[in-house]
Order: C-alpha cells, then sequence, then structure tokens
C-alpha cells in the first residue's frame, strides 16, 4: 500500500511540475493596440489597416483603441503601466517621441522606455491656411502675420506639429498663439471656417480640403516633394533650414515585453505592411516610409527623440 501511495504521489507531483512550467499559447486573447488619437485621422486608419493585417497573422483579433488626450499622453500612459504580456500595445505617433521633452506632464521621460516591435511609414507634417487667408505662399503668410495687430491663432494637437510649426516661427520670427484641440478631425471645423488661422496637419488629413479649394498647403516638412504633391514646396525650399521632421507610427509593447513575443508581433507586422490592401491603404493616406525590425524601429525612435531634444535646447519651447 505504501509502494502503492508513493507511485501515485510521485506522479501526481510529476504532473503538477510538468503544468506549472507550461507556457500558455501566446496570443490567448485579443491584443488591444491603443491609438492616442481619436478616431477618423490618417493615424487612426493606418492602426486599423495595421490591425487588421496583424490579425490574421497572429490568429488573434487586433483590436484598436483609440485614447487621445493629453498631448498623446493619456494612451502612451495606458500602455508604459500595462502588463507585459504582448496583449497591450501602443501605435506611437511622432508626437509620443517628443511628449516628454515638451511636457513636464508627460508619463515617461523617454520614448526609449518602451519596447520596441515595428515601425511604419509616418504622415508628413504640412504647414495649411484656410483659403480665405490671404496668402498662397510661405512668404505671402509671413508677411501678413507681422502685419497683423495679434498674433495668428495656431491650432495643434501633439508635438510633432508644435515642433513644425516652432520651425517655421523661428525661421521668420513670426508670433502665433497655440490653441490645443484633441485631434486633426475636432480642430478641422475651426480652421476651414477660418476661427483659427493656420494648422500643421498630416497631408493625408488636410489633402481632401486642400482639393476642395477650402485650406491652402503652403510647404512640408521633407527632404524632396512628394510626388502626389509636386506643386507643394518643401519647408526649406521656403526659408526653414531646420531639418525635416523625423516621423513614423511605432508599434511599442510596455517595459520588459519579452523577446520571443517581440519577435511574434513583429514577424506578422512586417507580412501586414507586406499585404497589397495594406500598400494601397498607405497610398491614400498618403503615408511615406518603410516597415522597420524592432532592432531598426529603436535607432529610428533614439534619431527622433535627438531632434526632439536639440530644439528643445535651442528654442525652449514646452507645450505646458
Amino acid at each position: 500500500m505504501n509502494l502503492l501511495w508513493r507511485s501515485m504521489l510521485t506522479a501526481a507531483l510529476a504532473l503538477s511540475i510538468g503544468a506549472s512550467g507550461a507556457q500558455p499559447a501566446y496570443p490567448g486573447k485579443p491584443i488591444r493596440l491603443v491609438v492616442p488619437a481619436p478616431a477618423g485621422g490618417p493615424s487612426d486608419a493606418a492602426a486599423r489597416a495595421l490591425a487588421k493585417g496583424m490579425t490574421a497573422g497572429l490568429g488573434q483579433e487586433v483590436l484598436v483603441e483609440n485614447r487621445p488626450g493629453g498631448n498623446t499622453g493619456i494612451g502612451a500612459g495606458m500602455v508604459l503601466n500595462a502588463a507585459p504580456d504582448g496583449h497591450t500595445l501602443l501605435f506611437a505617433l511622432g508626437a509620443n517621441v517628443g511628449l516628454p521633452h515638451l511636457s513636464k506632464a508627460s508619463p515617461y521621460k523617454s520614448i526609449a522606455e518602451f519596447t520596441p516591435v515595428a515601425a511604419i511609414g509616418g504622415n508628413t507634417q504640412c504647414l495649411v491656411v484656410p483659403a480665405s487667408l490671404p496668402a498662397k505662399s510661405l512668404a505671402e503668410f509671413v508677411t501678413y502675420a507681422k502685419a497683423s495687430p495679434k498674433p495668428l491663432m495656431r491650432g495643434s494637437n501633439n508635438a510633432a506639429e508644435d515642433m513644425v510649426a516652432g520651425q517655421v516661427s523661428n525661421a521668420f520670427g513670426v508670433a502665433l498663439e497655440r490653441v490645443p484641440y484633441k485631434g486633426a478631425p475636432q480642430m478641422l471645423p475651426d480652421l476651414l471656417e477660418g476661427r483659427i488661422q493656420v494648422a500643421v496637419l498630416p497631408v493625408g488629413a488636410s489633402v481632401p480640403h486642400v482639393k476642395s479649394g477650402r485650406l491652402m498647403m503652403l510647404g512640408c516638412s521633407i527632404a524632396e516633394r512628394m510626388a502626389a504633391l509636386p506643386t507643394v514646396p518643401t519647408l526649406a525650399e521656403s526659408g526653414v533650414t531646420a531639418a525635416p521632421l523625423i516621423t513614423a507610427h511605432f508599434v511599442l509593447g510596455p517595459p520588459r515585453l519579452p523577446a520571443d513575443i517581440v519577435d511574434r508581433l513583429a514577424a506578422a507586422a512586417q507580412q501586414a505592411a507586406q499585404s497589397a490592401e495594406f500598400r494601397q491603404e498607405m497610398e491614400r493616406l498618403l503615408i511615406v516610409g518603410k516597415t522597420r525590425s524592432p532592432a531598426e524601429t529603436r535607432e529610428l525612435m533614439l534619431q527622433a527623440e535627438a531632434q526632439y531634444v536639440q530644439f528643445v535646447r535651442e528654442t525652449g519651447a514646452s507645450i505646458d
């Protein structure tokens, strides 16, 4: 009897040890892809296109969750504090890179605190004004702004736009009064009606209104003119000497995300980005840039962060 009991106990312990050592299959439940911007903008559309492709690659649904506010800090803070199990990710904007350097309210001190998974193309930021404004070029806008008895009102919803606007202001000595919004969809009605006089917006958010004749695009923060907009000059062509903004959408995990999960997610992102459906959507949104590995993503994040650090050091810029 004792021998039988010991045999049963040994078998039970072996089963217990084996069960405790087994790792659950990943992903074990739907994955949240947090977008720190409102629904309806180009970044949201890009996130949804990527999520659809990653769903197919992972065999588990990837759900976009919009968490705007705090200059992109609210959504980022959620992911920063999430469990590092790969079921909560951040679809970070370029503005998330600059936030800790422009705002004391940022929930993180550096974008490097997150775990890099992938990067896809970013939004080209362009300076736009209502068509009713008597300015058809950046030079004419500068003349108009300097002649105004009070600073023109500039719509803003994130740090990337603030940096490009700051580069323009510094280049020409133009004072612009910042008016904060949660996102481009909330800003556009005021801009289209002329209640604010200027904004920096993602090209994909502004082009439909440029084509309709309601907005005028004065220049874009990019090294070369976009093939889709050959008549729109770069800001450098119009006298802005600062380097074009480094832009990308970063797929990031919380700190300490395990390497095997990072690899699985990165592979799914690469697979999604290679699909014809995804490429067509990026073309429609005028989002340019290649898809990057985790190591390449980290390098690009640090390059972009250095650009913000230099800008803040030179100008003392802040959004607080």
